[in-house]
C-alpha cells in the first residue's frame, strides 16, 4: 500500500521540521520576553512586568496612601496588575503569531 504524500515523501518530515524550528524560535522568544519590560501606570500606582507576565516591581506614590481610603488604592493596584498581565499576554501572543504562521492549522503552542 502506498501512503499519501502528506504521510511520506517529505510531507510529514517537512511538517515536523517546521514544528521543530518553531519550537526553537519559541524558546528564543521566551528568553527575549523575559528581558522585555512593560510599565503600567494607574494614577499613583506604577507596576512593571516582564514580557512573560511576571510582576517585577510595584510602586506607590506616598501621597496616595490615605488610611481612610485604602479601598481606592487597592483598586488601583488590582487594575495595574490586571493591565500589565494583559499587555504581557498580548505581547507574547503577537510575537508567537510572528513565528508560527508557517505551521499547519491545529499545531500551535
Amino acid at each position: 500500500m502506498k501512503l499519501p504524500k502528506q504521510f511520506g515523501g517529505g510531507g510529514l518530515t517537512e511538517t515536523l521540521a517546521k514544528a521543530k524550528q518553531a519550537m526553537e524560535r519559541a524558546k528564543a522568544l521566551e528568553s527575549e520576553l523575559e528581558d522585555e519590560r512593560i510599565e503600567v501606570v494607574k494614577g499613583p500606582v506604577k507596576a512593571v512586568f516582564s514580557g512573560t507576565g511576571l510582576l517585577q516591581t510595584i510602586s506607590i506614590e506616598p501621597s496616595a496612601v490615605d488610611p481612610n481610603d485604602l479601598e481606592m488604592l487597592e483598586d488601583l493596584l488590582v487594575g495595574a496588575v490586571r493591565d500589565g498581565f494583559a499587555q504581557a499576554t498580548a505581547l507574547r501572543e503577537k510575537r508567537l503569531a510572528e513565528i508560527m504562521p508557517d505551521l499547519p492549522p491545529g499545531l500551535s503552542f
